[in-house]
């Protein structure tokens, strides 16, 4: 369920707005994060909300005060896009003042089968009993794509416990490019031959800066992912796609660098020292919230961290743990 809001009328109210006699006008868009998403990457939609009716708007249980929000998504072939199984959009609780402006913000992988290559239009409905019709968003159009492969590894799964020898299925990590617009995007996907575990964009191409990948002894990928031509960005995952290392390093008078043990298989940063966000590198979370703080996840976040990492099984969309880009302000 979507966080809405968490104030609770009493039910006098609520049906004393319902009996209202409401020719209610609604203010109602859609923006996208992105035109162009690796396959399996989550896409968001920020639906913007504006009252008109110049009366309170309640989103209820009450069969009064129904409503809901749903997606129209069709494929380049016109043909319409099935919700997944049992997904739900759920407003219940939403309640907007005359006059007010809301935002919400929707995984629409989570409740639509997009996870298939091409090109989609979308747009979004909005329905109310108290309402004397619904309203249709502008439509959007945007791609998911594969992009290209620049890296790959396969590698094991580490046996700690030693029960497991030989049963674990081998995990790829796998490096991709994606062009949107004038730039190029990197991503790591996570996944094995039943499952993905992960897909996040970890940096953008920099002239002819290359990237370095390294694999350390318990199977987790180490990466230096060029910021400018003096700053790189050093991230480190698990084989389950968990972030466990994020600092960026400029260069003095040695190059930041991965170096790995030949003997123990350890990966280490070395070289340069730690860059200043704003000062040594322009900030890359500049204007962007993280999706975590915006939707309510399967898993719980209270400690404001990433979520959990829940493996999906392939053709559905993998939990997100990055930044998200907020479309502008716009309503109509």
């Amino acid at each position: 369920m979507i966080k809405l809001t968490s104030c609770k009328l009493v039910t006098g109210l609520l049906l004393l707005l319902a009996a209202l006699a409401v020719h209610a006008q609604m203010g109602l868009d859609i923006d996208l994060n992105r035109t162009v998403y690796m396959q399996y990457e989550p896409v968001y939609a920020c639906i913007s909300l504006r009252n008109d009716s110049g009366r309170a708007l309640v989103f209820g249980s009450d069969p009064r005060l129904q409503g809901f929000i749903l997606f129209e998504i069709r494929d380049a072939n016109g043909r319409v896009v099935p919700k997944r199984p049992g997904a739900e959009i759920s407003v219940t609780g939403l309640i907007l003042g005359p006059g007010e402006v809301k935002r919400m913000v929707l995984p629409v992988n989570k409740y639509y089968n997009i996870d298939a290559l091409g090109t989609y239009r979308i747009n979004v409905y909005l329905s109310h009993s108290m309402l004397p019709s619904e309203y249709k968003s502008r439509d959007l159009k945007f791609q998911v794509a594969k992009g290209v492969d620049n890296w790959s590894r396969t590698v094991g799964i580490p046996d700690l416990t030693g029960k497991n020898a030989g049963k674990a299925i081998p995990r790829t990590y796998t490096i991709r490019s994606l062009v949107e617009g004038s730039n190029r995007y990197y991503y790591l996907i996570v996944e094995d031959a039943q499952k993905v575990f992960g897909v996040m964009r970890i940096g953008r191409a920099i002239g002819q800066e290359k990237f370095q990948a390294e694999i350390d002894m318990l199977s987790r990928i180490h990466l230096l992912m060029p910021v400018s031509p003096k700053v790189g960005h050093y991230l480190a995952f698990s084989i389950d796609g968990e972030n466990i290392a994020n600092e960026y390093r400029k260069t003095t008078s040695t190059i930041p660098s991965l170096l790995r043990d030949p003997v123990s298989g350890t990966v280490s940063l070395v070289g340069g020292e730690p860059a200043r966000i704003g000062i040594d590198f322009k900030d890359p979370s500049y204007g962007k919230t993280r999706a975590s703080k915006l939707i309510e996840d399967d898993a719980d976040d209270d400690a404001g961290g990433l979520p959990a990492v829940t493996p999906q099984e392939k053709r559905t969309a993998p939990v997100n743990r990055g930044l998200v880009d907020l479309a502008p302000k716009t309503s109509r």
